[in-house]
């Protein structure tokens, strides 16, 4: 373990030292490649993590305040609205599974549409598209709320890993992923990575994109595949069992244990309605969507349907926001330091898409941002590292800049479907033991080509069509 932790620091450390030796382009300046140096050795932290991403991520801080005293610029992040969005959709994430609401909401689908195993999987599929626009982590949405009411259902009907589990399991286990990464991409607050590329596209693309604009870029694609999704892993992986007799008895069960609904789940329901109500209509009203959050927090605050001990306790809200801020801080710093403006000049220079008509350049740079996959172990990391290297590529080919953000941002979770260690729900699910790796992959893999298949053959053309380019 020592000697692993030892090569991890050698890279972290060694790679940016290089950068830092190398002769500085002719087209960036000194300050610039600099900050790219430890921007990488930051990329490299998050991704191998000899520390917890946040403590690398002051690790980095501190070297760019006190070596290139650009404190003010790189402590920016954490004023930045996307950072306090997702810190506060993390909170709220908490409500749900304290009050029981999510739990409520998926036994009711169970009662009402479980008296199948493909029911059973479209239930699922409902809760967690209804819950994710208010749950940036599918890790606490899918393993924390979601697929636990499942996993304990295909346990009392006999399937656990290993022999048995092909009754029922192995298939809702498997689903939970796809479905998870799907309904990530919906809306921009149904996790946390989406505001990264966000970030980056408002830098490096000068575009911003409201909650609404991703919404309902997002619902017509994503929707048409995450209908198709129960039914293809039903087919591709079928379960023994197929039907549920006592399915009523089972959603009853949930339902008594849970007990009548409670003020506070009303109250939750009510808050979340209107916040979809807020976030849906920032264009008429000007309301921006993370004032709208911290307003949902602070109404859920003070009608005690969130207290603040469960704010404290919720670590990954107070992670998250210090390494997203961090790394928002530093890519802003690169910007100010027009990194990003000399990487497309280069790039521009060297990979040339301008050749292909916008829609053969979407559909290479679409490609291409799925086989990277392969190498990046979460979709923070991809985010981080390579997207903005595919925005500066789409800028120098002079792409539009909005259909660009919302191909990479919306294909940021259900691109990470082609392995089982892509997104941070994956290791969660995978460890329950009810798939093998291949299986899990060759399902993976086939339903990335359906979505890719979707968003060239339609989203595109319905994006176009809503006059987004």
């Amino acid at each position: 373990m020592k000697n692993i932790i030892a090569i991890k620091w050698a890279a972290v450390i060694l790679i940016p030292v290089l950068i830092l030796v190398m002769p500085v382009p002719a087209d960036f300046t000194v300050d610039s490649w600099r900050l790219f140096a430890i921007y990488v050795g930051a990329i490299l932290g998050i991704m191998l993590r000899p520390l917890p991403e946040p403590a690398i991520m002051l690790l980095a801080i501190t070297i760019v305040s006190l070596w290139l005293k650009k404190m003010g610029a790189v402590l920016g992040g954490y004023s930045n609205g996307t950072a306090w969005l997702v810190f506060t959709a993390f909170s709220l994430s908490k409500a749900f599974s304290g009050t029981g609401l999510g739990q409520r909401i998926a036994y009711m689908l169970i009662g009402k549409i479980g008296r199948s195993t493909l029911g059973l999987g479209y239930a699922m599929t409902i809760t967690d598209t209804l819950i994710s626009p208010a749950t940036p982590s599918n890790t606490a949405r899918t393993g924390g709320i979601v697929y636990p009411i499942f996993q304990s259902l295909s346990s009392a009907l006999g399937s656990d890993p290993g022999d048995t589990g092909r009754k029922i399991g192995s298939y809702l286990n498997l689903l939970a992923y796809q479905v998870s990464m799907t309904t990530s991409c919906l809306f921009i607050t149904a996790t946390a990575s989406n505001v990264i590329v966000l970030h980056f596209a408002k830098d490096i693309l000068k575009v911003q994109v409201s909650w609404v604009d991703w919404a309902i870029a997002a619902f017509v694609p994503v929707m048409l595949v995450l209908l198709v999704i129960p039914y293809a892993v039903y087919k591709l992986y079928p379960p023994e069992i197929k039907y549920i007799d006592n399915y009523k008895e089972i959603a009853q069960k949930g339902l008594a244990e849970l007990g009548p609904v409670s003020t506070k789940e009303k109250i939750l329901a009510s808050l979340f309605i209107l916040a979809i109500i807020g976030w849906s209509t920032t264009g008429l009203t000007g309301f921006d969507s993370t004032a709208i959050a911290i307003a949902f927090v602070a109404a859920a605050l003070v009608t005690r349907v969130l207290t603040w001990e469960d704010v404290l306790k919720t670590g990954g809200a107070w992670s998250t926001l210090i390494w997203y801020g961090g790394i928002i801080g530093l890519a802003t710093a690169l910007s100010q330091a027009k990194f990003f403006t000399s990487l497309a000049k280069v790039i521009g220079d060297n990979v040339n898409l301008s050749a292909f008509d916008h829609y053969t350049a979407f559909a290479i740079i679409l490609f291409v941002s799925i086989a990277v996959r392969y190498v990046f172990a979460s979709t923070a990391a991809y985010a981080t590292s390579f997207v903005p290297v595919l925005f500066t590529i789409g800028l120098a080919a002079h792409l539009p800049a909005l259909p660009l953000a919302l191909l990479l941002g919306i294909s940021l979770t259900w691109g990470a479907l082609v392995t089982h260690y892509g997104g941070a729900c994956g290791p969660v699910l995978f460890g329950a033991g009810y798939v093998d790796q291949i299986t899990w992959w060759k399902i993976g893999t086939i339903i990335v080509v359906l979505h890719y298949l979707v968003t060239m053959l339609i989203g595109i053309p319905y994006w176009k069509f809503m006059g987004y380019y």
